[in-house]
């Protein structure tokens, strides 16, 4: 033991003093360190997650049904200019090792000029695309993330997104076909709707237009039919034919502008009818309560968000914005009864919010003559055909809330459909109908602060980086030079 001590001390008073040996130690350290680093890279392990939510973490979820794709699939996944030590290529190398159908390469538009002209990635654009023979899905790194501008929250969707991705592409994948009406002036899916497009084809949804003056009827394949704001009525020819629809158990989405029908459309009327709701397109709802409102604008309205399946957990969590909406009427519950259809409110104003017709009024109370009162602007209404089929109609008062229309928040412009949840409810409400619930859908939310500092605190804050550095330096020549002279 004597012997094992002065060791010791010979390796303190002998070694460490000495510059050469002690370089040399440092030396060894950063070696061993390298070669860990090469060692384990080699064995291209994924990263620890330590994160609350496991935002890098592959759910059991995914890793059930990517397990399902069969070996013979051969599924490669191109990163663009995503660097080799981003959370993004970490997670899909979890993928792989649930699946060797499924490779990766990570790339540029320059190495891969071949990709990236055949599909148009842009350079630099951090780019996913995803390739299975004929079918590809494409998207960038801003679509793995939804920001809630209003609590400052992102909810990070990079699972869902690459799952649903590989999910589509695989021979396991299936997309389900929806329709959006045309020939009446509607919202366009190229024109007013290509932000909700892209989010449902993300979905595994498939959009066609659909013309009934030149189709014999709604096609059997339609899971769900879209109606955006038609601004002219239906023929008697093509109202049949939805209303047969409706008699087959079809499911309508219906959203309409106010003001968008300046004269009665029987037509129209005649279908929604069938389920006892009329859209009364000759007002819109303005708020009295400011926290219902953005932007101090009383008819950009936040309304409550009803308890339904529909909803989901929206009711609780989420924020809708609607731009001016109109509201919707009802007939009597008798009527409802006898027409077979059961009615759920999905969104409402307050009690003090009223309804305006004439715009010329500038003011933001309520004039002598305009109903004031708790609005339905949403609703889903159920109609039973009969014991075996039943036809969903999910109704807004309002349209621009899932538009492309540009809105300035933060000082950028996003889409209407992008803001608070109202993606989420379109979706959901598509899903809903179409009787298609998503293959995989998670959202793991990430808090983000916006922080700007004052004055004060920027000196405060560039004293502590750069002035505590400069001390440590200061001590340690201070240390350095005392014991040089202890000697």
């Amino acid at each position: 033991m004597k012997k094992i001590k002065n060791i010791f001390e010979s390796i303190k008073l002998k070694w460490l003093r000495d510059t050469g040996l002690t370089i040399l130690l440092i030396a060894i350290i950063i070696v061993a360190f390298v070669g860990i680093n090469i060692g384990v890279e080699a064995l291209n392990l994924t990263d620890i997650d330590l994160t609350t939510e496991q935002l890098y973490t592959l759910t059991d979820e995914s890793k059930e049904i990517i397990a399902k794709i069969p070996a013979e699939d051969k599924i490669e996944i191109y990163l663009f200019d995503y660097p080799e030590n981003s959370s993004v290529v970490d997670l899909v190398k979890q993928y792989m090792k649930v699946s060797d159908s499924i490779s990766m390469e990570v790339t540029t538009t320059s190495d891969r000029a071949d990709i990236a002209s055949k599909y148009n990635v842009l350079d630099g654009s951090y780019t996913i695309l995803i390739v299975s023979g004929d079918k590809y899905k494409m998207f960038t790194n801003y679509d793995l993330y939804v920001v809630d501008y209003n609590t400052r929250t992102s909810t990070d969707i990079t699972e869902q997104r690459l799952t649903n991705s590989i999910i589509a592409v695989s021979s396991i994948g299936e997309t389900t076909p929806i329709y959006v009406l045309t020939g009446h002036d509607e919202y366009g899916i190229d024109t007013h709707l290509t932000t909700l497009k892209t989010y449902l084809e993300l979905e595994n949804y498939e959009l066609k237009e659909l013309d009934l003056l030149v189709t014999d009827k709604v096609p059997d394949d339609c899971s769900a039919l879209i109606i955006a704001t038609p601004q002219k009525d239906f023929t008697e020819l093509e109202a049949n034919k939805i209303k047969d629809y409706i008699n087959n158990g079809g499911n309508i989405l219906w959203m309409t502008e106010p003001f968008s029908m300046t004269e009665e459309y029987p037509n129209i009327q005649s279908i929604l009818d069938l389920y006892g709701v009329t859209i009364d397109q000759s007002g819109i709802a303005i708020e009295q309560d400011t926290s219902r409102m953005v932007m101090q604008s009383p008819d950009l309205i936040i309304p409550t968000i009803e308890s339904s399946e529909l909803a989901g957990e929206l009711t609780s969590e989420g924020t809708v914005l609607l731009l001016d909406a109109s509201r919707l009427n009802f007939v009597d519950d008798e009527k409802l009864e006898e027409l077979g259809v059961t009615k759920t409110d999905l969104l409402t104003t307050s009690d003090s919010a009223f309804f305006r017709q004439d715009m010329s009024i500038t003011t933001i109370t309520p004039e002598e003559g305009e109903t004031v009162g708790k609005m339905v602007v949403g609703a889903e209404l159920d109609k039973k055909i009969n014991d075996e089929t039943t036809s969903k109609l999910v109704v807004y008062a309002n349209n621009l809330f899932a538009t492309d229309y540009p809105i300035s928040v933060a000082s950028q412009t996003v889409p209407a459909v992008s803001l608070y949840n109202n993606l989420d409810l379109v979706i959901n409400s598509v899903s809903y109908i179409a009787e298609n619930e998503d293959q995989i859908s998670i959202r793991k939310s990430q808090e983000i602060t916006f922080y700007t500092a004052t004055e004060e605190q920027n000196r405060v804050v560039m004293a502590i980086i750069f002035g505590v550095p400069v001390l440590i330096v200061i001590l340690g020549i201070v240390v350095w030079q005392l014991r040089r002279r202890k000697k």
